[in-house]
């Protein structure tokens, strides 16, 4: 099944935010599972170690912006 969306420029920029935060943590995923694997030699695996990595960000000063968007998504994007 194909669907084909046509968002107007708001919905444009909440998708791009989305997708922004998506890519964020991703990339932090994929930095602190490579930073582990090089100085311990072992590696994390995403929902048991990564995972709750989230909900710490979530609450913490620096990360409380990623509250504001789908949870699924950033969940999905540790995986």
């Amino acid at each position: 099944m194909k669907v084909r969306l046509y968002p107007n420029d708001q919905a444009k920029a909440e998708l791009d935010r989305q997708f922004g935060a998506v890519r964020f943590v991703y990339n932090k995923a994929l930095a602190i599972i490579s930073h582990r694997y090089k100085v311990h030699g072992d590696s994390l695996r995403a929902s048991k170690d990564i995972k709750p990595l989230l909900a710490i960000a979530k609450r913490s000063r620096k990360y409380s912006w990623l509250k504001d968007f789908d949870a699924i998504a950033l969940q999905e994007a540790c995986r």
